[in-house]
């Protein structure tokens, strides 16, 4: 197994780099899943918002040959800075309209899934989509429920189940997509990804992917997270289901997190107690699961405030077979779109990943 430690030298001190005071709610449990809060109270969002509609886009993904849903699909692929044309489709699976992304290119060396994390979206890949594409393997990406242009309650899930149910219905939608599959997962990606192999490893069947790349994976939060206040969370889901998000710095890329806290109108802006919930009875299950030789190449960023990563790397050694790790230290916890020095690594990292033999 690879082990290998980076680190990048930080930028010089910025406006974007200061703590702000938090709101009344930042020492409430469901707040503390992020770190340092980042204050935009004073400042107005930015996006073509006739043109991003998640309604008007579900519309045109499904009747694209109309000229103005050409021109709103457009708009869509450039707002993202998302490469090339890709072939966009809403799949019912598991009581919900999921958006898939799906690229394409003639004689593929495989197809890489790519799962985005909790209270983000797949439009927000671009850099890794490039990547891959230049490397010659075909993507298949989606929205998670409640995210982005899929449907369902904002950021919620009833379930984690239901991630699984959405994989295998993929699975026979692009099964004759080219081998091998490869899967790259952040955060709650990662977390899908490793129960998919671990509950086919339960039930004597092989796995959906040759290997996987797990970024900043979630197996639990951070200490200071929710799950301390469980007697709290009770209470108040009794009376809410959605709070108040309150954007927070997961990565040290100062455009992209004012892109996602004032630009990006599919950015959740609310946080569901559901899903947090269904996360608490995830984590149980996940302790019980047996350990098996999967191949896992694993990225973490070392200030990553976000998961308990110390814990959840270990829970990965433990239940995988790790074969290379690499740990940024100037590295937070959104690694695809990290400030491109302290990036730089994983970049590299990626196309030996792409070719390694299991």
């Amino acid at each position: 197994m690879k082990t290998m430690t980076m680190k990048a030298s930080p930028p010089a001190s910025s406006a974007a780099s200061k703590k702000v005071k938090g709101p009344i709610f930042r020492s409430w449990p469901w707040n503390a899943y992020w770190p340092v809060r980042l204050d935009s109270s004073r400042e107005a969002p930015l996006a073509p918002k006739d043109q991003l509609d998640a309604i008007q886009l579900r519309a045109a993904i499904s009747h694209p040959d109309l000229p103005q849903h050409q021109a709103r699909l457009e708009t869509y692929r450039q707002f993202y800075n998302l490469p090339g044309q890709s072939k966009q489709a809403l799949i019912a699976l598991a009581g919900y309209d999921i958006h898939v992304m799906h690229w394409q290119q003639t004689h593929a060396k495989g197809t890489v899934w790519v799962l985005h994390g909790y209270l983000e979206h797949s439009a927000l890949y671009a850099p890794l989509y490039t990547q891959l594409l230049e490397a010659g393997y075909d993507i298949i990406t989606f929205d998670l429920p409640g995210h982005g242009l899929s449907t369902g309650e904002h950021s919620a899930i009833q379930d984690f189940d239901e991630y699984q149910q959405i994989l295998a219905g993929l699975q026979a939608q692009y099964g004759q997509s080219p081998l091998p599959w490869l899967a790259i997962g952040q955060s709650t990606g990662a977390a899908i990804i490793m129960q998919q192999v671990l509950t086919q490893r339960v039930e004597g069947r092989l796995p959906l992917f040759a290997r996987a790349m797990l970024l900043s994976p979630l197996v639990r939060p951070a200490k200071s997270a929710w799950w301390h206040n469980t007697a709290g969370l009770a209470v108040i889901s009794r009376f809410k289901q959605q709070v108040p998000r309150y954007f927070r710095r997961n990565n040290s890329n100062p455009e992209f997190l004012r892109f996602v806290r004032l630009q990006d109108p599919l950015q959740p802006r609310t946080m569901s107690l559901r899903w947090i919930q269904a996360l608490s009875r995830w984590m149980l299950m996940m302790k019980s699961m047996p350990s098996c030789r999967f191949p896992v190449w694993l990225v973490q960023g070392a200030r990553d405030q976000t998961v308990d990563w110390r814990f959840n790397n270990e829970y990965i050694r433990q239940h995988f077979r790790l074969q290379c790790q690499l740990l940024l230290e100037e590295g937070s916890h959104q690694l695809i779109n990290e400030r491109a020095d302290i990036r730089a690594p994983l970049t590299a990292l990626i196309p030996a990943f792409l070719t390694a033999t299991d």
